[in-house]
C-alpha cells in the first residue's frame, strides 16, 4: 500500500496534468515544447526561471497561472519593471479575461486590487510586503517580467527585496531574456524559496538576418554557416583604409538615412524600427523624411490612419491635452507612415504611435533606446544607426546584451518567416569590434543590490538588527560575493603554492629569497624619500646664512620641512648602509636575482589584495547598512534600534530623497502653504533634472515668495543631510531639482496643459514624468499622514487632489 506522501505527490501530478491539458484546449494553438516543459516544471516545483529571446512566447507560463488561478479561487499578481509595460499588460489582460477579472496597480492607479489578476509594478509589490503582508495571503503566483532588470540601478534591489521576503506560499514564475548566468540566479533564488527549476530556449520564433549597411548597400554579416562573411569583411577593411586616407572627408556619413529607409522598402523589410540614440536625432530623421516628401503608405492605410488617430482624438477627456496633443503630432507624417517615438513625447502621442505600428500602418518608426525596453513592438527589420551610445559619462560601443536586445524586435511571430538586423558601418568603428559584439557571449546579470533609507526604516520596523543583517547576506549580491569569494579563496591557495614553489627551488648559496625582497623594499622606499626631498624642498623657505670666506648667501630650509628633510636624510643614509650591507649586493647572480624576482612580487601583491578584498567582501552589505543607521540615528529617524515616530513616517514614503521631504514636514517648512505651492515645492524632492544639453543655467524664479523662501531651506536641509553622509562616506540622497516648480505650480492651480510653459530642455514627456512622480509622492505621504492624523494631512489631500488629471490617472 502506497504512503500518504506518495499518494500526496501522486495526486498533485495528477491534478497538474489536467489543469495542463484544459489549459491545452484553451488555445488556439499547440504549446512549443519549452513552453510545456515550463509549466510542467512549475506544477512540481516552487516556481521556474524561462529564459527565451523577445517575442517567443514566455509569457504563455504566466498565462497558465492565470488559468489556474481562475479555477482555483487563488490571485496571480504580474509584476512589471515600468508603468509603461504594467499599463501595456492591463489592457492585454483585460481584452483577453474581461475587466472583472482584472486589476492594476502603479503609483497613480489602483484599478479592481482585489480581483483574480493584478497588473502591477515590482516596486509595489514590494511596499505591499513592508506595509500590508496579509494583503498578500490569497496569491498563489507571482510573474516576474523582465527580472533580468535585477540587472537595473536602481530598480533592481526591488527584485530582490520582492524575492527574499514574499510569503512562502507564493511561486515565482520569472521570465526573462537569454542570459549567460541563469542558473546562478535560480541557484540564489532557490536558496530563498525552495527548488527553482530552469529552462533555457535560446532559439528565436523567427529567423533573424543580420546586415551591415555600407554606402547604404546591404552586406551579409555572415554565411549561411553562421561564420564571419568574408567579402563583407574584406569590403569593410577596404572601406576604412579608403576613408582613413581621405583626411579631410574622414567625418562624411558612411550611409544616409533615406537611402537606407529606401533599401528597406525595396527589399521588403518593413515595418522597421529605426533607432536613433537621441531624441534629436529622431526629430531631425523625420524632419528629413518631410523635406523630402517620403511616403511609404497606400490610400486605404492612410485612411486607416486617419480614422484611429481620429478616435483616438476624441477620446482624450481633458480639452487641454487635445489641443497639445493637436500641435505636437504631426499628422502628414503619420498619414506617410513615418513616427518618431521616445520618451520625451506626449504619453497619449507614443501609444497612438505605438498602435499604429502594431497595426502595421507605420512603415518606420524613429526610436531611442527605451523602446527596446519591454514594449510590445515587433518589426520586420531593426536598423542600428549608430554603435556607440551616451551610458551617462561618455560614448561607448554597445555591449553584445545591447545589441542582443535592440535586434530582439526584429521578426514577428506567425508573421515573418525571418526578421532582420540592419547594422549602419560607422568610419570610426572598425569591423572587428562589430563581429566581436555581434559573436560575443550573452550578457550576465549582476546584482545591483544596495540598501536604501527606506529598506533600512522598513527593515527595522519588522525585524531585529540581527535579522535584518542575515536579509542582506540572503541577497543575490551577497550571494555573487560568496560565490566569487570561494573562486578567490581557490586562486589564492594557488598563489601560495607557487611563492612556496619558488622558495623551495631557490638555488643559491649566496643569499636567500627574502634578501632580494628587502632589498627590493629598501629600494622602493628609498625612490619614495626621493620624490619626497624634492617635494620639501620645492616647498620649504630658506633661511639666508653666510658662508664663512664669502660675502653671499646661501638657503638652508627651516621649521617644519627642514625637520622632516633631516629625518628623511636619516632614513636615507639609514637603507642606504643596509643595502650596502646586504647578502645580495655581493652575489654574482645580482642581477640575474632582480629580473627574475618579478612573478614573485606581483604574486605577493596579488596575496596581499586578495585577502584584503575577502575581508570587504565579507559584509559589505551589512556594513553599508550599518551606516546608514548612522545617519538615520543621528537625524532622529530611529532610536535603540527602532524607527522613531518621524522614521515610521519616513518608512511609508518611498524615494531616494523621502528623508528630506519628511525632514522638512517635520520642522514644520510646509505649515500655512496652499495646496499648489506644496506641490511646487515637492517636485524639488519628487522629480530629477533631466541634466543633459541643458546650456547656461537660468536665473531661478518662484512663483512665490513662499516657494522662494522654503525651498532655499529645503536646499540647506538637503546639504546638512549631504554631510552626515560624507562623514560616514555614504552618498545616497539626490540633489534638489529646480526645474519643474513652475510647471507643478501652474499644473496644480489648474493651467490649461497646453499654456504652461515648458523648462529650458525639457519635453513634454519630462514634465508629464515629473508630474507622475510628484503625484505618486503626494499620493504615499498623503497615505502615511491619514494613519498619523497629522495636521498637514489636509493639505497633502488637497495637493493630490489637484495633480489629479486625466493625464495623470488613465491607462
Amino acid at each position: 500500500m502506497p504512503s500518504a506522501r506518495h499518494f500526496s505527490i501522486a495526486s498533485i501530478a495528477t491534478d497538474a496534468l489536467t489543469y495542463l491539458e484544459g489549459f491545452q484546449e484553451s488555445l488556439p494553438w499547440p504549446l512549443d515544447p519549452f513552453q510545456r516543459e515550463a509549466i510542467e516544471k512549475l506544477d512540481t516545483h516552487q516556481g521556474v526561471l524561462v529564459c527565451a529571446p523577445t517575442s517567443s512566447g514566455k509569457t504563455v507560463v504566466a498565462d497558465y497561472c492565470n488559468f489556474r488561478a481562475l479555477r482555483e479561487g487563488v490571485q496571480v499578481i504580474y509584476t512589471t519593471p515600468l508603468k509603461a509595460l504594467s499599463n501595456q499588460k492591463y489592457r492585454d489582460f483585460v481584452r483577453q479575461y474581461g475587466a472583472d477579472l482584472v486589476g492594476l496597480v502603479t503609483g497613480e492607479n489602483s484599478i479592481n486590487d482585489r480581483a483574480p489578476i493584478v497588473v502591477m509594478t515590482t516596486e509595489i509589490l514590494r511596499n505591499l510586503i513592508y506595509e500590508d503582508l496579509s494583503r498578500l495571503d490569497g496569491v498563489r503566483y507571482v510573474v516576474l517580467d523582465e527580472v533580468h532588470y535585477i540587472d537595473d540601478f536602481p530598480r533592481g534591489s526591488v527584485w530582490e527585496e520582492v524575492i527574499i521576503q514574499a510569503p512562502s506560499q507564493i511561486k515565482f514564475v520569472g521570465l526573462s531574456a537569454t542570459v549567460g548566468n541563469y542558473r546562478e540566479l535560480a541557484t540564489w533564488m532557490a536558496e530563498n524559496r525552495g527548488p527553482i527549476a530552469t529552462v533555457y530556449h535560446a532559439e528565436r520564433p523567427t529567423e533573424l538576418r543580420l546586415w551591415l549597411s555600407m554606402r547604404n548597400v546591404f552586406r551579409p554579416l555572415f554565411d549561411s554557416h553562421g561564420k564571419v562573411h568574408q567579402d563583407t569583411w574584406q569590403r569593410a577593411l577596404r572601406e576604412d583604409e579608403a576613408m582613413s586616407q581621405a583626411h579631410g572627408f574622414r567625418r562624411l556619413p558612411a550611409n544616409d538615412m533615406l537611402k537606407v529607409v529606401e533599401q528597406l522598402s525595396e527589399q521588403q523589410m518593413l515595418p522597421a524600427i529605426y533607432f536613433i540614440f537621441s531624441r534629436r536625432g529622431c526629430r531631425e530623421a523625420l524632419q528629413r523624411c518631410a523635406y523630402h516628401g517620403l511616403d511609404l503608405t497606400s490610400d486605404d492605410e492612410k485612411a486607416r490612419i486617419e480614422r484611429l488617430a481620429q478616435q483616438r482624438l476624441e477620446s482624450l477627456v481633458d480639452a487641454d491635452e487635445a489641443a497639445l496633443f493637436r500641435r505636437m503630432v504631426d499628422s502628414n507624417m503619420l498619414l506617410r507612415g513615418l513616427a518618431a517615438h521616445h520618451a520625451g513625447l506626449l504619453p497619449y502621442h507614443k501609444e497612438l504611435v505605438e498602435e499604429l505600428f502594431q497595426a502595421g500602418l507605420i512603415k518606420v518608426v524613429f526610436a531611442t533606446e527605451t523602446l527596446a525596453l519591454g514594449i510590445n513592438m515587433p518589426a520586420k527589420a531593426v536598423v542600428v544607426s549608430s554603435f556607440s551610445k551616451f551610458d551617462g559619462v561618455g560614448f561607448a560601443n554597445l555591449t553584445t546584451g545591447e545589441l542582443t536586445q535592440l535586434m530582439g524586435r526584429a521578426g514577428r511571430r506567425g508573421i515573418d518567416i525571418r526578421g532582420h538586423g540592419v547594422i549602419l558601418k560607422e568610419q570610426d568603428v572598425d569591423i572587428g569590434t562589430i563581429y566581436e559584439v555581434a559573436m560575443g557571449p550573452g550578457p550576465v546579470i549582476r546584482s545591483k543590490f544596495l540598501p536604501t533609507y527606506n529598506m533600512a526604516l522598513n527593515l527595522l520596523r519588522i525585524y531585529t538588527p540581527e535579522q535584518a543583517d542575515e536579509l542582506m547576506l540572503r541577497s543575490f549580491g551577497q550571494f555573487q560575493l560568496r560565490t566569487a569569494a570561494g573562486e578567490l579563496q581557490e586562486r589564492l591557495e594557488n598563489v601560495r603554492l607557487r611563492l612556496e614553489d619558488l622558495s623551495a627551488t631557490w638555488d643559491c648559496e649566496r643569499c636567500r629569497p627574502k634578501d632580494v625582497s628587502d632589498y627590493l623594499r629598501n629600494e622602493d622606499r628609498l625612490r619614495s624619500i626621493r620624490l619626497e626631498t624634492r617635494r620639501l624642498r620645492r616647498e620649504a623657505v630658506p633661511v639666508p646664512t653666510r658662508r664663512r670666506g664669502q660675502g653671499g648667501f646661501r638657503g638652508r630650509p627651516h621649521g617644519l620641512a627642514g625637520r622632516q628633510l633631516h629625518r628623511l636624510e636619516e632614513e636615507r643614509q639609514a637603507l642606504q648602509e643596509r643595502q650596502r650591507k646586504s647578502r645580495i649586493t655581493g652575489c654574482p647572480r645580482f642581477g640575474e636575482h632582480l629580473a627574475g624576482f618579478g612573478e614573485q612580487r606581483e604574486l605577493e601583491r596579488e596575496l596581499k589584495q586578495g585577502e584584503r578584498t575577502k575581508v570587504e567582501q565579507n559584509d559589505q552589505y551589512q556594513r553599508k547598512l550599518r551606516r546608514l543607521y548612522r545617519v538615520l540615528g543621528e537625524a532622529g529617524f530611529i532610536e535603540g534600534d527602532k524607527p522613531t515616530e518621524k522614521g515610521l513616517l519616513t518608512a511609508r514614503v518611498y524615494g531616494e530623497n523621502s528623508l528630506v521631504l519628511v525632514e522638512a514636514l517635520w520642522q514644520g517648512y510646509f505649515e500655512g502653504l496652499g495646496p499648489e505651492e506644496l506641490c511646487a515645492l515637492t517636485v524639488m524632492l519628487a522629480a530629477e533634472d533631466r541634466g543633459r544639453d541643458r546650456g547656461p543655467r537660468q536665473p531661478r524664479r518662484y512663483p512665490t515668495p513662499a516657494v522662494g523662501q522654503v525651498s532655499r531651506l529645503l536646499r540647506s536641509l538637503y546639504n546638512r543631510f549631504a554631510e552626515l553622509e560624507q562623514d560616514v562616506d555614504e552618498p545616497n540622497l539626490r540633489p534638489p531639482s529646480y526645474d519643474y516648480i513652475d510647471f507643478a505650480y501652474h499644473w496644480a492651480l489648474g493651467d490649461p496643459m497646453d499654456s504652461i510653459p515648458l523648462p529650458q530642455n525639457v519635453d513634454i514627456g519630462d514634465a508629464i514624468k515629473a508630474m507622475k512622480s510628484l503625484y505618486s509622492t503626494l499620493r504615499q505621504l498623503d497615505h502615511a499622514l491619514r494613519e498619523s492624523r497629522h495636521p498637514l494631512q489636509a493639505t497633502v489631500r488637497a495637493a493630490v487632489v489637484r495633480m489629479e488629471r486625466d493625464v495623470i490617472s488613465r491607462t
